[in-house]
Order: C-alpha cells, then sequence, then structure tokens
C-alpha cells in the first residue's frame, strides 16, 4: 500500500484538549510521633470546564512526573531502622472550580521522626470527548 491509498476523514471523532494548568505546592517539615499522622489539605482554583475529563500528573520535589491522582510516598528519614514515613498524595476535584491537593503521612516507626520539606508540582491537563449526539 502507498500513503496516497489512504484517505483523511474529517469525520473522525476525537477528544481535544481544551486547558492546562500547572500548581506547585510547598509543605513544610514536620515532626511526627510513634502512631501518629498528619493530613495536609491545599485548594487551589481551577477554570471550570462542563464535560471535560482530567489527566492529572504528579511529581515531587526535583523527581518525574507520574502519570495518576493518586501518588504513593515512602519517605526514609536516615539510614538507620524504624525512621521511615508512609503515606500519599492524591489531588481531586472538589467543586467545578476548586481542585484540592491532599497530604497523608503516617508515622509507622516506635520512634519520633522528622519529615523534610517537600514541594510537589501537580499539572492539570483537561480534555473533551467528542460530542456524538
Amino acid at each position: 500500500m502507498k500513503p496516497s491509498d489512504f484517505i483523511l476523514n474529517s469525520d473522525y471523532l476525537s477528544i481535544a484538549q481544551t486547558g492546562r494548568q500547572t500548581i506547585t505546592a510547598s509543605i513544610a517539615a514536620g515532626t511526627l510521633t510513634p502512631g501518629s499522622y498528619t493530613e495536609q489539605n491545599l485548594d487551589f482554583t481551577v477554570r471550570a470546564l462542563a464535560g471535560a475529563v482530567d489527566r492529572i500528573m504528579i511529581k515531587k520535589d526535583s523527581g518525574e512526573f507520574q502519570v495518576g491522582a493518586y501518588q504513593r510516598l515512602e519517605i526514609y528519614t536516615s539510614d538507620t531502622p524504624y525512621t521511615r514515613i508512609v503515606g500519599f498524595v492524591s489531588v481531586f476535584r472538589t467543586s467545578a472550580t476548586n481542585m484540592r491537593l491532599q497530604l497523608v503521612l503516617e508515622n509507622v516507626t516506635p520512634n519520633t521522626v522528622t519529615y523534610p520539606a517537600m514541594t510537589f508540582t501537580v499539572q492539570v491537563t483537561s480534555f473533551r470527548p467528542p460530542n456524538v449526539f
């Protein structure tokens, strides 16, 4: 087959990118006693796009972007045993124009542990599906 055998079809339905926004959130360092946890919520405003689907990517500090609205965290605060904090960061809409970054960290060790300051970069890209009706 040759490329000239193919016909461009203008009736092909495809998703369309309708918006993109990048947000940076900083979390201060803190200390957790054995068995305790912290939950921090940071809200930010995004554009309301009726019928759009969001694709979310999250980057912690200088790491790589991870695709998805949920990212599991495991933080080792030193090389000694029993200095681990586990948790997650999640990004979700609370309303049409508000998006929330939720960070939950839990000390699962028998020692008091200090976690470092962290910076999260969230990229929200909105796509609109084709209207078939």
